[in-house]
């Protein structure tokens, strides 16, 4: 006859310590996958503003000769604007209808603030609770020549997007992205 063999104390404390290391493992991991989710959003909101802005600055800028001098020569600086951004709530224009997240420094052109919030109603700075996302957007142009012809033919669109606003420029993550517009109206 054969007798039945049960676990001991031992084998049962070893199985635990095994079960434990594993959830810990795995449990190790979830700060690490939270934590890449949030700064893959973040690159997607970063992302999308300054398509937005790059694609919108195209459309207005190849409308017609006027619009495309109002742009170069007045509504964008040709070197990167440099600015420490100290006061989130004062100092910015309001939102335009077209993009109701990105807010103008008055009286710097090209230095946008973007906001990504939680919740309905009119979009404010002031908002502070319910914002997910802000960043400091800073848009120029470059000239750019082909052949000898002057930047009324092309330019080069350049947005530099940093984030989280409320960090030290120093220590944001940048990115930047660039968009050549070509003047559909140069020969007319």
């Amino acid at each position: 006859m054969r007798t039945k063999h049960c676990f001991n104390m031992v084998e049962i404390m070893l199985a635990l310590g095994v079960c434990a290391i594993g959830v810990c493992s795995i449990m190790v991991l979830f700060p690490v996958g939270s934590a890449a989710t949030r700064d893959a959003a973040m690159e997607t909101y970063a992302a999308h503003a300054a398509d937005q802005m790059l694609h919108y600055l195209k459309y207005s800028m190849q409308l017609n000769n006027t619009a495309w001098g109002n742009v170069v020569n007045s509504e964008l600086p040709a070197t990167k604007p440099i600015i420490d951004v100290v006061d989130y709530e004062t100092g910015w224009g309001s939102a335009p209808t077209d993009f109701p997240t990105i807010f103008p420094k008055s009286g710097t052109p090209g230095v946008y603030q973007i906001i990504s919030w939680r919740g309905s109603g009119t979009p404010s700075l002031s908002t502070s609770g319910q914002i997910e996302f802000r960043a400091i957007m800073n848009v120029w142009y470059e000239s750019t020549q082909l052949a000898g012809v002057d930047q009324y033919f092309a330019v080069r669109l350049n947005a530099e997007v940093c984030w989280p606003a409320e960090l030290p420029p120093a220590s944001r993550q940048k990115v930047t992205y660039s968009l050549e517009v070509f003047n559909p109206n140069y020969l007319n």
